[in-house]
């Protein structure tokens, strides 16, 4: 991890547990973080203040002359990696099918060559245009760059808005939480019948996506909705999808439609709110989703026991950096169930959706002609035997079956 990372970490953690307060100098920095001497933190939080001439990592505010505090945007997110934190590590990852689990952190659609995961080019687009707020416009092309700011500002938030990836995502840990299960289409069954009728030729509306999450971060006794009533406006939105607006000197201005009777107006201040709260939330998924891949990556190579009726063995796969990309349940027949996503595309082999159930079925080989106690997949009197796990030609043992004597 970056030095100034773990610096802006232990300042967020001092004062979320009430040891620092904000605004705070570099002598509170050093008197509550003890791992920095009072040269570091003079430097670190110089260097990484606002409008610093160096174009570092802007992550604290100077408010006068040695006095800092944090960024409200890293504020922001970090109090929404925090609400998040919970539905994507959940304290009990096994009991409603750890597999439904893994297909909601994976997305899982079903079969997909290289090119085919909008999620990758959504993240692209959006890095792309965070590049321009760090990029000075020369006068000759931008007569008011401050505006241009705010024009990117506005696309930036339609299209964090509009991006499906997050609400299924949020959706299916829900549902999951729940044990409603996983669906590549998980907000199908929670719309009403008139709703379900208009699905093929409609869809689903982001606000809908949104008072369906809330219903069931309700139920699921968590406050994840609430970190949307925080960015979403429907009113902003469909008036920058429908380019129904202009800026004035004071802020946002919509018409409303041909009549006007709908026009409405935001500040600068509460459009920056706004459009700082949907970065953060953003920023949040982006953080959190790949911490929890880190974690499970950080278990790739072992294997844990699945299903005791058929008696599988599951690997987490992980990609080249670490991070879980996919699974393989080893079955005691010398079968195996794999699932795989990386940027060539996703393998799925022996797996398939199963969307009547809410999951992804796994098929589990040929069953046993005379089967014994062990599982159904098992001859009676024979041991079992799994494929091997990846990078790794150590046997498969279920735990306690006696065969690893």
């Amino acid at each position: 991890m970056a030095l100034y990372n773990q610096f802006y970490q232990s300042i967020d953690k001092a004062i979320v547990e009430g040891n620092l307060s904000e605004p705070f100098s570099a002598h509170d920095v050093r008197a509550r973080c003890g791992a920095y001497s009072i040269s570091q933190c003079r430097s670190y939080l110089s260097k990484h203040a606002r409008g610093n001439s160096a174009g570092h990592l802007e992550l604290f505010e100077r408010v006068k002359r040695g006095q800092y505090k944090r960024l409200t945007f890293y504020v922001k997110r970090d109090r929404y990696i925090d609400l998040l934190e919970p539905l994507f590590l959940p304290a009990d990852p096994v009991s409603n099918d750890i597999i439904k689990y893994f297909a909601a952190l994976l997305r899982v659609l079903g079969m997909e060559d290289k090119g085919w995961d909008p999620y990758a080019e959504s993240r692209a687009t959006l890095d792309d245009l965070n590049g321009f707020f760090k990029v000075k416009m020369p006068r000759k092309w931008f007569r008011k760059p401050d505006q241009t700011h705010w024009r990117l500002g506005l696309l930036l938030y339609t299209h964090i808005v509009e991006m499906d990836a997050p609400y299924e995502v949020i959706m299916n840990l829900l549902r999951f939480r729940i044990g409603d299960g996983f669906s590549p289409n998980p907000f199908f069954n929670y719309l009403s019948s008139k709703e379900q009728k208009s699905f093929s030729r409609r869809g689903i509306t982001t606000g809908q996506k949104i008072k369906i999450i809330k219903l069931l971060s309700d139920k699921a006794d968590l406050s994840v909705g609430a970190i949307f009533d925080d960015y979403y406006d429907n009113r902003l939105r469909n008036a920058i999808s429908h380019s129904d607006y202009i800026l004035t000197e004071n802020g946002f201005r919509c018409r409303g439609g041909i009549s006007g009777n709908k026009g409405f107006e935001i500040s600068f201040e509460d459009l920056d709110q706004t459009l700082l709260s949907a970065k953060a939330f953003i920023a949040a998924f982006f953080a959190i989703d790949h911490s929890t891949r880190s974690v499970w990556g950080g278990t790739a190579g072992r294997a844990i026991p699945y299903d005791a009726h058929y008696k599988g063995m599951m690997e987490v796969l992980a990609d080249r950096n670490g991070l879980m990309c996919g699974f393989k349940v080893h079955w005691p027949n010398g079968s195996d169930s794999t699932y795989r996503r990386t940027e060539d595309g996703v393998e799925m082999v022996n797996c398939m959706l199963a969307m009547e159930h809410n999951t992804l079925e796994l098929m589990v080989g040929l069953y046993a002609s005379t089967p014994g106690t062990f599982s159904p997949l098992v001859e009676k009197d024979r041991q079992p035997v799994y494929t091997n796990r990846e990078g790794n030609n150590d046997p498969l043992y279920w735990p306690g079956d006696g065969s690893e004597k």
